[in-house]
């Protein structure tokens, strides 16, 4: 469709799609950007054979570690600074006042969730120590997140047919890394890696959502809530993240018996409570427990049994809460499992409910349970997630888990 020669005697180092008007945007190991066409969208039947001139739009300081496009504006991520493009207007401008020096990647993050519908978009840019900066979409730095402390956790193991996942709740140590390449992901989340490990952060309210051990990293594309992961042999790997009350199920649809106790007395602090059972119902997991024989499972039985003692039932949150509240007032239970009270006149104060609030909060941030934005079966995306865990499944192939 089209031919560019403007990098000639240079490595190409990164490539954006502008998927609206079908550009490519092209940067290399000298600084040089460019974009070329490979059709038009408005073309019609008649107009299969047209000539797209290339464009060099600039050449920045050092090699060009990540482009990204959106809603006119091209973001490009160099060695030392990050710089913001104003395509139509042909306007440039940097991000921040301090350099760096390595590879550091950069990123668009639209804000569509809840309150924030409407809002231009914020810029994530790498800086070194684990942190990364948020900025306007004009270029204006906010804040500085700091993620070296919050990553001293231990890693989620990766959820596989192929080998049985180790979980250590003592492994934790702060973890100062550079971020070679930032992506959006799941319409709240920001996802990086490295040669050894991919890391998932939720940067507007400054939590690392998951970090997972995953070797030999060079490259990964996201769809939705689909991870597919370039290694250096050339191998592709295929990573769903789930909830693991999902993946729980997920596995007892499939009859993968052992994994999925496995998963269950992993992190049965998620699979005990009452949101659970709209996954898991008990019965379920009494069902799971039959499949085992003592003679060969004796220890997972005995753990298994241990979780299924401890399951709240569907109802159990709301028959404890409900007493808690005042007959003076009304109320409405949120996806998110939070009751919100409304009040009516000559009732307690609003500290009531800010209470309520303020304890659900607390035990989630005690758990380190946090919400995935968009699972691949998610039709609601007006309503908040419930708190997740993060687990995986991974494949050599795109078509099964």
């Amino acid at each position: 469709v089209s031919v560019s020669w403007e990098h000639r005697g240079q490595a190409i180092t990164s490539l954006c799609w502008d998927s609206s008007t079908l550009r490519v945007f092209v940067g290399d190991s000298g600084g040089k950007v460019s974009f070329l066409r490979a059709g038009s969208s408005k073309l019609g039947k008649g107009s299969a054979f047209v000539i797209f001139p290339v464009q060099t739009i600039t050449t920045v300081d050092s090699r060009v570690v990540q482009l990204g496009y959106l809603d006119g504006r091209l973001l490009v991520s160099s060695l030392s600074r990050c710089y913001l493009c104003d395509t139509e207007r042909e306007k440039f401008w940097r991000v921040g006042n301090k350099e760096r020096d390595g590879e550091y990647g950069a990123c668009f993050f639209p804000q569509s969730r809840g309150a924030t519908v409407g809002q231009p978009p914020l810029l994530y840019c790498a800086r070194p120590g684990s942190r990364i900066w948020e900025a306007t979409f004009n270029g204006e730095v906010l804040s500085t997140h700091q993620f070296k402390q919050l990553l001293a956790c231990p890693p989620v193991p990766l959820i596989s047919y192929r080998s049985e996942p180790q979980y250590n709740p003592a492994q934790k140590s702060p973890q100062s890394i550079a971020f070679p390449k930032l992506l959006y992901l799941g319409e709240q989340h920001l996802l990086t890696w490295t040669d050894s490990a991919i890391y998932i952060f939720t940067p507007q309210s400054g939590q690392v959502l998951l970090w997972a051990e995953i070797k030999d990293v060079v490259d990964i594309a996201v769809y939705r809530s689909e991870l597919f992961c370039l290694h250096g042999n050339g191998h592709l790997s295929h990573l769903s993240l789930l909830s693991a009350e999902r993946c729980v199920e997920r596995l007892l649809r499939r009859e993968s018996w052992p994994l999925a106790a496995t998963v269950c007395c992993m992190f049965q602090h998620m699979i005990i409570p009452s949101r659970a059972r709209k996954s898991i119902p008990i019965d379920r997991l009494e069902h799971l427990r039959s499949q085992f024989s003592s003679s060969t499972h004796l220890e997972l039985i005995g753990q298994l049994e241990e979780v299924i003692a401890k399951l709240e039932p569907l109802d159990s949150a709301s028959s404890s809460r409900r007493s808690s509240i005042s007959s003076h007032e009304s109320f409405n239970v949120l996806d998110c499992g939070i009751y919100r009270v409304i009040s009516r006149r000559g009732s307690q104060s609003d500290e009531d409910t800010s209470s309520l609030i303020n304890q659900s909060m607390s035990e989630e941030e005690r758990l380190k349970e946090f919400s995935f934005g968009q699972e691949e079966d998610q039709v609601d995306h007006g309503k908040e997630q419930d708190p997740a865990v993060v687990c995986g499944f991974e494949t050599q192939s795109y078509f099964q888990y």
